[in-house]
Parts: structure tokens; C-alpha cells; sequence
């Protein structure tokens, strides 16, 4: 079980620049971008690589202005193409990022050898926020972390 609704079930692979919406609550629909589909984190290759921004709004067809770095709700997380299989994300367009768009340095911590990596499996020598965590995030634990972020108790397992 989940707190996000099922949008729409898509073949569709996730691409570059893919922004996206998702529901949790009645009525209200958050927002996510792809900003990498070749991530190197937790040891997992390929992975993509979103961005969940504080945004909400009532229309999940429109994209907002807000969707910056500045506006992130939760760090970068690396996921797989189910969000979008399971119709967890829809997609709604797809802009080229510009560096605008990006943070510096994608953070992720690794709690079994309390270092931190970038987004190319590479070794930090400090950290950056917002840091992740430096793993495989599952549709199931991105409804976790954004439940959590906005106050509402997580989906019964």
C-alpha cells in the first residue's frame, strides 16, 4: 500500500528532463524531475535520478514555476522506471536542463561506510546538501519520504 494515487500506468521509459506529477492527497499534486537516467549510487548503475520539489498544486497538468533547486523538498533520489510503470508518476513535459536547473554536487551518504558519494559512485571529501541517502529508492519508499516531509502518517506496510 501507498499514500500516492495511481495516475496513469506508462510504458514509457523515463527521459532526460521529464518532469513529472504525482498525488498523495485528494486534490493536491506534487511535483518531480528527472535530472539523470545514468546515476551510479549505492552501487546500483543506470539509475534515475529525480529531484522532489516542495510544490503543490490543485492541477496536475500544468507545470509550475517553482520548480527550482531552491524548492526541493526532499535531496536527490535514485529510483527505478516503476514509479512510472506502476502509474505512480505521470508525466507531464519534458524541458532541456540547464545548469540552472541542477544542484552543484549530487550528495548521498552511505551509512554502512559512513562516507559520502556523488552521483558517479565517487568519494566526497565533505558533504553537500541536500545529501541523500546513498541507495536504490523504491516507489514504495519515495511515498515514505515524501509522506513523511509533508506531515502525513505513512501507508500501513
Amino acid at each position: 500500500m501507498t499514500n500516492m494515487k495511481i495516475l496513469k500506468k506508462s510504458k514509457q521509459k523515463p527521459a532526460l528532463g521529464d518532469i513529472f506529477s504525482f498525488q498523495i492527497l485528494e486534490g493536491k499534486f506534487h511535483w518531480g524531475r528527472v535530472v539523470s537516467l545514468t546515476a551510479n549510487v549505492g552501487g546500483f548503475n543506470d539509475c534515475v535520478l529525480i529531484y522532489i520539489y516542495a510544490t503543490e498544486t490543485e492541477d496536475g497538468l500544468t507545470v509550475p514555476s517553482s520548480l527550482t533547486v531552491d524548492n526541493l523538498l526532499l535531496a536527490p533520489i535514485a529510483t527505478n522506471e516503476l514509479p512510472w510503470k506502476k502509474g505512480y508518476f505521470q508525466l507531464v513535459d519534458n524541458q532541456e536542463l540547464t545548469s540552472e536547473d541542477l544542484l552543484t554536487v549530487h550528495c548521498f551518504y552511505d551509512v554502512l561506510f559512513k562516507k559520502h558519494f556523488d552521483d558517479k559512485g565517487n568519494q566526497l571529501d565533505k558533504v553537500y546538501e541536500p545529501c541523500g541517502v546513498n541507495g536504490l529508492d523504491s516507489y514504495r519508499t519515495i511515498d515514505d519520504k515524501v509522506s513523511e516531509a509533508i506531515g502525513l502518517e505513512l501507508a500501513p506496510d
